[in-house]
């Protein structure tokens, strides 16, 4: 039987970093529907400008 050693305290503090990130990020976006400012991740913002010729 192969002994297979597994660090709980390194797995569950990435999981409450992510978590924690997650909780940010969603606070950033309400403060962003708040302001009315547009999403940065919306599809309008990631278009390419036309050039006019």
């Amino acid at each position: 039987m192969t002994d297979k050693i597994v660090d709980i305290d390194s797995k569950r503090a990435a999981h409450t970093e992510k978590r924690k990130q997650a909780k940010v990020e969603s606070l950033r976006e309400a403060f962003r529907a708040a302001r009315g400012e547009p999403d940065p991740n919306s599809r309008a913002s990631r278009r390419r400008k036309k050039r006019k010729k």
